[in-house]
């Protein structure tokens, strides 16, 4: 599932976040306030496995991709843990390098995980494969962007990358309209896919702001 994108324009930092989904897969209508390991963020929430796929706090903002840097050729028929609330396990941790050193990823299924450290104004791809968790430091990109590799070939994703990057002077709602053009329509790979959502999370040095506009 999903594309993300992610600008920094000076001060003020932009992830916008296609959600490709089952659409008949349930999830909240509104954005909600909740805590985890002490620590209070905020989210839509995914009510099959009470997970999400974006989110924000006092330290982290996050958003999961299904798939790694490859397209997965096997999948498990279960897995031990929800990816989207192996995103929330972010959570545990004072920094990124804490999760990457301590976070048990055994029987997860791939992901790819954006992480922007709201303290540092660090930002980081996370790709895990079932065997390894490789890091890329994107802190120094003024555009980052992803798809999952479950849905997307390598050469719509570059295609893709190529249309953020001629882009890369947006504001936020000029990011929004090029999320909602990029958006999966119900058919085009498979009649129960689509994006059923398109989230944002705005912030800069005072404030941070969310929105979210459910499409099924």
């Amino acid at each position: 599932m999903c594309i993300i994108s992610f600008y920094r324009n000076e001060d003020e930092f932009v992830l916008t976040h296609n959600r490709d989904e089952e659409i008949n897969r349930s999830s909240s209508k509104e954005i909600v306030e909740q805590k985890r390991f002490d620590k209070t963020y905020f989210s839509p929430v995914d009510e099959r496995a009470n997970g999400t796929w974006i989110f924000y706090s006092e330290q982290y903002v996050a958003c999961i991709l299904n798939g790694g840097i490859e397209k997965p050729t096997l999948f498990k028929e279960k897995y031990r843990e929800s990816r989207g609330i192996i995103l929330l396990d972010l959570l545990k941790y004072n920094s990124v390098n804490e999760f990457i050193d301590s976070e048990n990823l055994s029987e997860i299924a791939p992901f790819t995980i954006f992480v922007f450290e709201r303290t540092t104004k660090n930002a980081y791809l996370l790709f895990w494969n079932e065997n390894k968790l490789s890091v890329k430091d994107v802190s120094q990109e003024k555009i980052v962007t992803w798809c999952s590799s479950t849905l997307y070939s390598p050469e719509r994703r570059n295609e893709i990358d190529e249309i953020f990057n001629q882009n890369n002077e947006l504001n936020s709602e000029e990011i929004l309209e090029l999320h909602d053009d990029l958006k999966m329509n119900k058919g085009d790979l498979y009649d129960f896919l689509a994006t059923t959502s398109i989230s944002q999370i705005i912030m800069n040095s005072l404030r941070i702001d969310m929105k979210y506009c459910q499409l099924f």
